[in-house]
């Protein structure tokens, strides 16, 4: 049997009410969106210090001017959900974050299986979370507090890194030999 013309029109009608209706049930859940994001946001943080932890030293790069700097660094620790970072208030490093935040972390992990990139803009903290996590870093490896003293000048800086990417690189296989000179050997 034949529909009438009157049915199409209200089927449309129907399917339009249906998607919107599982449209305004999406934007409903997504409250859960957030903790998802803020879970994994955790999650990530937590793999980038346990690398950071186990690679023991890993490398801090900055800008000096137009001249890259590089060095080791070893101070981390998680608080509040975020990988923090210490330097030294009177050191060069500090001196080059203030100027320009732009930076690079990168760790190796122990196997040699992975690396890790993890590069964004430092955030040094301030006021009374600043006092906190100096307490936080100084707590945790007393042997500084030979060398941060809490006078200005010779204060525990501690950063994060906002608008961050962080990568987990794995090493490539052996790459291919496109010359090897050593080789040769001499018919004279």
């Amino acid at each position: 049997m034949d529909k009438p013309i009157w049915y199409n029109h209200d089927m449309k009608y129907i399917t339009c009410l249906v998607a919107a209706l599982a449209c305004a049930t999406a934007l409903a859940q997504t409250p859960a969106a957030p903790a998802a994001a803020a879970q994994q946001e955790k999650t990530a943080m937590q793999k980038i210090d346990d690398l950071l932890t186990a690679s023991k030293a890993f490398f801090l790069a900055t800008v000096d001017g137009d001249q890259p700097k590089l060095r080791p660094l070893g101070a981390h620790h998680v608080v509040d959900g975020k990988v923090w970072l210490g330097v030294g208030e009177f050191k060069d490093v500090y001196r080059q974050l203030s100027a320009n935040p732009k930076c690079e972390v990168v760790a190796l992990q122990p196997d040699g299986g992975h690396w890790l990139r993890w590069t964004g803009r430092a955030v040094f903290a301030e006021g009374a979370e600043r006092e906190r996590l100096e307490e936080v870093f100084l707590n945790a490896m007393p042997g500084l507090r030979k060398i941060y003293d809490k006078t200005p000048g010779k204060r525990m800086m501690c950063f994060t890194l906002a608008a961050a990417r962080a990568e987990l690189i794995p090493l490539m296989p052996p790459g291919e030999v496109l010359i090897d000179e050593t080789a040769k050997t001499s018919d004279k």
